[in-house]
């Protein structure tokens, strides 16, 4: 694979979620896959509870812009990392959001097939 291909599989990731098909996720993660949410806590391990925290967000939260730019990949051996920005904004309890930060997801090789192992995002803060 190129970098073009990881970056496209990285899109189609973020449109599983963002169009409520959180089961196609399956098709993107590794079984032991961790994401390590904003702050570093909690950790999540696992595809079940990773799926699970993508549905939390997507009941709760209603997004009306999710926009992401500048991507870099980075190959080591058997490891690719994709890293881009986001930018969001959603309301949630009638409260509006604006976030921006980074992106961090780590694919290997799994039964032949390339798969996120590790997902986490760092913050930004938003200018002015």
């Amino acid at each position: 694979m190129d970098d073009a291909e990881f970056i496209s599989i990285s899109r189609a990731l973020d449109d599983c979620w963002m169009q409520g098909r959180l089961e196609d996720l399956r098709s993107f993660l590794a079984d032991d896959v961790v994401l390590v949410a904003r702050g570093g806590k909690p950790r999540i391990i696992g595809i079940t509870g990773a799926i699970e925290s993508y549905r939390q967000f997507t009941t709760y939260a209603e997004i009306n812009r999710f926009q992401t730019n500048d991507y870099v990949v980075t190959w080591r051996g058997d490891t690719a990392v994709v890293e881009y920005e986001w930018e969001m904004n959603w309301v949630s309890s009638g409260a509006e959001h604006n976030d921006l930060g980074r992106e961090v997801l780590v694919f290997a090789r799994r039964e032949g097939n390339w798969r996120v192992v590790w997902r986490t995002q760092i913050p930004k803060s938003l200018p002015g």
